[in-house]
C-alpha cells in the first residue's frame, strides 16, 4: 500500500468542512442511525433514529433533502422520510425497486434503481422532486449503486458487476464519459470527494477483477489510482476534518477510522454498517432572496462585485444547482461574461433561495473608444507585442481566459510595447484604458 501522507492545514480543514455544533455525520448501523462528530468521528448519538418500528429491510443510504432526512431501503423498495429531529414523516414506496444510493442534484433527488417491481424502470436513475413525486428516469447500462454531486454541472455514478465503473453525467443526466473504466475494480459502493477536491474515494466491495477490495482514491483528472488501502469488502466512506477517514463494511468490521498515512484503523463498533452522509440538524429559517434587476449590462472588465443587488454581501454562483447546494462559489474578482449568475445570502448559517441575474457585456469598441483605433502587432506574438492608438492610453492589463489579471502597467502615450515572454502559449486579452474609454483586444501568445 502506498502510505502517502495526507496533511491538512487548520485553515483548510475549517474552510472545507465548515464545522458547527449542528453539523454531524450520520451512518446506518441497522436498525439505528448513528450520529458522529465530523472532525474526529467520535459518537455523538448512537440511536438518533430507530428504524425498528418501520420493519426495515436493508437500509442503505441516507441524505438530507432540504429540512428532511431520506433513507433508502434496498430490499423494502422504499424511501423513509424523517424531519431533522428524527421524527418519521412518510414513505415513498412506488416506482422503486432494488434502490441503493441517492443524492440531491439541484432541485431534484436522484436514486439508483435496478429492478422492475412496483412500476420501477429497471436499470436507471429515478428522479424525484422534494415532495417525493417521480419526475422521470435516466436509463443506465448496468446496475448503478451510488450518486455523488461533485459540482460544476457534474455527477459521478458508481456501478457494480461486469459494468463496474465511475460514470460522469451532467445535471441534465447527459453522459459525459467514464472517470474510471470497467475492469479496474469490481463492485464500487459509496463515493465521496477527497478534501483536496482533486480526487475521489471509492469503497470497493469485491475482490474479483484486476484489483482487490478496499478503499481506493482515484484522480479526478484521469481516473488513475492515486492511493489504496486494503480494508476488505467496504461499503461506505467519509473523510473526517482531522485528515482521517471513516470506512464501513459488514459484520465484524462495522465502522472504523482509517489513518491514511499509517494505514492503521480504530474500530468504533463491529456491527454491519452502510453509507455515511453529512447532515446539518439546525432547522433553517430561510432568509429573503436577494433583490436586484433580473437583467443588467456592464462594460468589459466588470466583476461580480459590480452586479447591483441588495444586500451587497451575497455569494455568487455560476449555476442554479451550485447556488441551491451552496457549492463552488465564484471567487471575488471573477470577470463577468454574457451569462446568468445566481446570488444567495446566508443568515445565521441558513441560505436563501437564489436570485438569477442575466448579464450582458458591452464589447468596448468604437463608441467607448470615441471613434478611436488601437492596433496590436505582431499577433500571434512571441515575446513582445507592440500597440499603437489614435487615443491617449493611460493603462493596460493582460488577462487569461479565466479572467485572472497577469500583467498590468501605466503607459501615458499613444504607443508602447508589452513584454509577454513570461506567459505560456495560449489566448489572452489586453484591456487598454484612457480618458476616452476602454478597449479589449484578443492576443495569441505563440
Amino acid at each position: 500500500m502506498n502510505k502517502k501522507l495526507l496533511s491538512l492545514s487548520l485553515f483548510f480543514i475549517i474552510s472545507v468542512f465548515k464545522i458547527t455544533a449542528q453539523d454531524v455525520i450520520a451512518v446506518i448501523n441497522e436498525p439505528n442511525i448513528v450520529l458522529l462528530d465530523p472532525f474526529d468521528g467520535s459518537i455523538i448519538n448512537p440511536s438518533f433514529i430507530d428504524l425498528t418500528p418501520l420493519n426495515q429491510g436493508q437500509p442503505k443510504d441516507i441524505t438530507q433533502v432540504g429540512e428532511e432526512i431520506w433513507i433508502t431501503d434496498q430490499t423494502a423498495d422504499r424511501i423513509d422520510r424523517f424531519d431533522l429531529t428524527g421524527v418519521y414523516l412518510s414513505t415513498i414506496d412506488t416506482g422503486l425497486d432494488n434502490i441503493k444510493g441517492l443524492s440531491v442534484i439541484g432541485s431534484e433527488v436522484w436514486v439508483t434503481n435496478a429492478g422492475t417491481n412496483n412500476g420501477a424502470p429497471g436499470s436507471a436513475i429515478v428522479r424525484l422532486d422534494y415532495q417525493g413525486n417521480v419526475l422521470g428516469n435516466l436509463p443506465t447500462v448496468g446496475s448503478s449503486f451510488d450518486i455523488l454531486d461533485v459540482g460544476n454541472n457534474e455527477v459521478y455514478i458508481s456501478y457494480i458487476g461486469n459494468d463496474t465503473r465511475i460514470e460522469r453525467r451532467d445535471y441534465q443526466g447527459n453522459l459525459l464519459g467514464d472517470l474510471v473504466q470497467t475492469g479496474v475494480v469490481t463492485f464500487i459502493q459509496q463515493l465521496e470527494l477527497a478534501p483536496n477536491n482533486n480526487s475521489v474515494f471509492a469503497a470497493v466491495f469485491s475482490n474479483n477483477g484486476a484489483n482487490i477490495a478496499g478503499l481506493y482514491e482515484f484522480s479526478r483528472v484521469n481516473g488513475t489510482i492515486v492511493d489504496f488501502w486494503q480494508e476488505g469488502s467496504l461499503r461506505g466512506v467519509m473523510p473526517l476534518g482531522n485528515g482521517q477517514i471513516l470506512v464501513s463494511a459488514g459484520t465484524n468490521y462495522g465502522v472504523k477510522i482509517l489513518d491514511p498515512s499509517s494505514g492503521n484503523t480504530t474500530q468504533l463498533w463491529p456491527e454491519s454498517s452502510q453509507y455515511f452522509t453529512k447532515l446539518n440538524l439546525s432547522p433553517c429559517n430561510t432568509p429573503p432572496t436577494p433583490v436586484g434587476a433580473a437583467n443588467q449590462t456592464f462594460n468589459e472588465g466588470a466583476t461580480i462585485e459590480d452586479i447591483v443587488v441588495d444586500p451587497s454581501d451575497v455569494i455568487w454562483f455560476a449555476t442554479e444547482s451550485d447556488a441551491l447546494n451552496n457549492t463552488n462559489p465564484l471567487a471575488p474578482g471573477t470577470l463577468l461574461d454574457n451569462a446568468t449568475y445566481y446570488a444567495i445570502q446566508i443568515v445565521d448559517g441558513c441560505p436563501s433561495l437564489p436570485l438569477a441575474v442575466t448579464i450582458t457585456i458591452n464589447v468596448l469598441g468604437i463608441s467607448e473608444w470615441a471613434d478611436g483605433v488601437i492596433k496590436i502587432a505582431p499577433n500571434p506574438a512571441a515575446n513582445v507585442v507592440n500597440f499603437s492608438a489614435s487615443n491617449f492610453v493611460q493603462h493596460f492589463s493582460v488577462f487569461n481566459n479565466m479572467g485572472q489579471m497577469l500583467i498590468e502597467d501605466s503607459v501615458q502615450g499613444f504607443e508602447g510595447r508589452i513584454d509577454v515572454s513570461s506567459l505560456p502559449s495560449g489566448v489572452y486579452f489586453i484591456k487598454f484604458s484612457g480618458k476616452k474609454g476602454e478597449k479589449t483586444l484578443e492576443l495569441m501568445r505563440q
